[in-house]
């Protein structure tokens, strides 16, 4: 199936700065997999976008333009950054007659992938609301253990986020919503969990270490 003309859009949803976040390298890894079956695309991170009327401007003609929109955001608490959820404002607001699929990735560190399903119901919703051809969503645990590094350079661990969205690439060019088999693939745990809590737990401690409160770790300050 050839889709010289066919255009995806990629809407990074971090606040990281350009090639540091986990939500960019799962989003870029689709990008560069869609342009090698003939997509052309673009990226737009939407904290530095929205910040000035120009760049509102350039993110609703690039919705307006693209035939395929991929969010990839983290998970704050169990919803979307608030910056990410004014740019879904901005487009919901603006009309376009234009048949535009989407699809959302959401990662959060919390070990199980689950934590991800509200943000990804949102995503649906909105899709509703500006008048999006919802394909599916991915949910990503344990991305604490993921760097933003591109994912080819990040050995086994990864493997299931490759297949998935390997799989989930397939689906998108033949005009097809996310598979399944993507969708479990993606919440797999990357590694076991109580060896994943036992590294944060231990970020943690070298965290407040650093900065003087090691011995306050355990504190509660509200408590009565």
């Amino acid at each position: 199936m050839s889709n010289e003309e066919e255009r995806i859009l990629l809407l990074v949803g971090s606040p990281k700065a350009p090639g540091k976040s986990v939500s960019e390298a799962l989003g870029a890894y689709v990008i560069e997999k869609m342009e090698a079956s003939g997509w052309s695309s673009e990226t737009i991170f939407i904290r530095t976008t929205l910040q000035s009327d120009k760049g509102r401007t350039t993110l609703l003609e690039a919705v307006e333009e693209t035939d395929l929109i991929i969010l990839s955001f983290p998970l704050y608490v169990d919803s979307l950054p608030a910056f990410v959820i004014r740019a879904m404002e901005l487009i919901a607001g603006h009309s376009s007659e234009k048949a535009t699929r989407f699809a959302a990735i959401s990662q959060c560190g919390f070990p199980e992938a689950q934590h991800n399903n509200v943000a990804i119901a949102i995503c649906q919703r909105f899709a509703l609301a500006a008048s999006l051809e919802w394909v599916g969503g991915l949910a990503l645990g344990m991305s604490g253990a993921v760097s933003g590094k591109r994912l080819t350079e990040q050995g086994g661990m990864v493997r299931n986020i490759i297949k998935s969205l390997d799989l989930t690439v397939e689906a998108l060019v033949e005009n097809k919503p996310v598979p399944d088999e993507a969708i479990r693939l993606m919440a797999k745990p990357l590694i076991p969990k109580i060896m994943y809590t036992a590294m944060g737990n231990l970020g943690w401690r070298q965290q407040a270490k650093r900065y003087g409160a090691r011995k306050k770790l355990r504190d509660r300050p509200y408590q009565r």
